[in-house]
């Protein structure tokens, strides 16, 4: 019983293997040099830039079924073939067969076997509501576009502060691999001190903490990147495994950005105002009479015998002619066409107050971009000061000047300022690309 139960765990978990390395096959390897690569992959696989395309064609064949509604052709056809097993007796005078007068003879009238076939073309001539609805059509095609920009605008949003993190993410492992090194050294001084009997065991303690703690950041550091990575994989549907390759140094040396032109939020408002008043017109114009052809070719075979017998009489019957058709108002009608005059009210305010909205979130972007910037020279700045700082007392520690405590606090201090150096950098990066987002579009 052991043996089998343990040959289920085996089996369990070299399935468990197998998918993994299916599911690691399966996936393409990609490295981004620029977010803008990340962009790109994004347009072509993530899902909702993909639906964004499909509602693109509805809203198209909702305009084109707006434009054939204007003269909104149809042809009702009617085929029928009645048995009329019991037909209508009626009383006519008798005196009119030659009777007596003053009484009735019974008389059915009509063919018991009835077949038709009834056709009847119709469009509309004239129709100001179907026509308004052409318009509104179009308006909603451009709104369906706007709102899919929109979308697509917060989607690399989202990727950018992603990989503004990897690039932190990189940025502080690379400081710490480096600080790692120094905690060794240091750590390797002390021990020769210690053999020397130069220092106690609580300093060499100490170093073998300081070389632990830099390893368990480091670690720790790994770990938030595959989380990161494993987010930044998502957009694109999981069917990529990502590396980011571009360096967090690239944006010491950044440009002052000078405008934000981004105005879709104002652009949506301003056409859901529009589409309200066509819808408005369009409601307007449900209570004006229209004008349609119509039209019937009717064909009727009447026969005693069986359908369509040889023996049946046939008629037709045929018509041609123009149909005014005038509706008066219902309350739903009149409720619905105020109804939308409120609408229009709300997004006219709407629309004004996004104008002012959208200035300032353009401004404020530039300002948060400018203040990335400023904060990255000081950082820089307090980096180099640190350093000189650290250098000065790693040189006394080596002449047994300065206690290794004090080294270790310049050092923790040079690494805290370099760490921040990097979030200012990875800072300027998320704002800098946020910038740039907002003026694709």
């Amino acid at each position: 019983m052991k043996k089998v139960k343990n040959n289920t765990h085996r089996m369990t978990i070299l399935l468990l293997l197998c998918l993994s390395v299916i599911k690691v096959q399966g996936q393409e390897q990609v490295k981004f040099s620029t977010i803008n690569e990340a962009f790109a992959l994004a347009k072509n696989k993530n899902y909702t830039l993909v639906n964004a395309e499909l509602q693109i064609k509805i809203a198209d064949l909702t305009k084109k079924a707006a434009v054939g509604n204007v003269f909104n052709p149809r042809v009702p056809t009617t085929i029928q073939a009645l048995d009329n097993m019991n037909q209508q007796v009626s009383f006519l005078p008798a005196e009119a067969f030659g009777g007596p007068a003053g009484t009735f003879k019974e008389v059915t009238i009509g063919q018991q076997y009835v077949s038709t076939l009834a056709i009847m073309p119709q469009f509309e001539i004239f129709n100001l509501s179907n026509i308004a609805q052409v318009k509104s059509a179009k308006i909603n095609e451009q709104l369906v576009d706007n709102q899919n920009k929109l979308n697509e605008l917060q989607l690399y949003n989202k990727i950018n502060s992603i990989y503004s993190n990897i690039l932190s993410f990189n940025g502080q492992k690379e400081i710490l691999q480096e600080n790692l090194k120094i905690a060794e050294n240091i750590q390797t001084i002390i021990k020769q001190k210690f053999d020397e009997g130069l220092v106690r065991k609580q300093d060499v303690n100490e170093a073998e903490v300081n070389v632990i703690s830099t390893k368990d950041k480091i670690e720790q550091l790994e770990v938030n990147l595959k989380i990161q990575y494993q987010l930044l994989n998502l957009f694109f549907e999981n069917q990529t495994s990502a590396e980011v390759t571009e360096s967090i140094w690239n944006y010491e040396n950044s440009n002052q950005m000078t405008q934000v032109k981004n105005n879709l939020d104002v652009e949506n408002t301003h056409l859901q105002n529009l589409l309200a008043k066509q819808e408005y017109k369009s409601l307007k114009y449900q209570n004006l009479p229209s004008l349609s052809f119509v039209s019937s070719f009717s064909w009727h075979y009447l026969s005693n015998e069986s359908f369509f017998h040889s023996t049946s009489n046939n008629t037709n019957f045929n018509y041609l002619g123009l149909k005014l058709n005038l509706e008066l108002p219902t309350a739903q009608r009149l409720a619905n066409t105020k109804n939308k005059s409120i609408q229009i009210k709300m997004l006219s305010n709407t629309e004004e107050h996004s104008i002012k909205e959208n200035d300032l979130k353009n401004q404020q972007l530039l300002l948060d971009y400018e203040k990335a910037v400023k904060q990255a020279e000081n950082y820089k700045k307090i980096v180099s000061l640190k350093k000189d700082t650290y250098d000065k007392n790693y040189n006394q520690f080596k002449e047994n000047i300065l206690s290794l405590d004090k080294l270790l606090i310049s050092q923790n201090e040079l690494l805290q300022s370099k760490l921040n150096e990097v979030l200012a950098l990875a800072n300027i990066s998320f704002n800098k690309n946020k910038i740039d987002i907002n003026n694709k579009f």
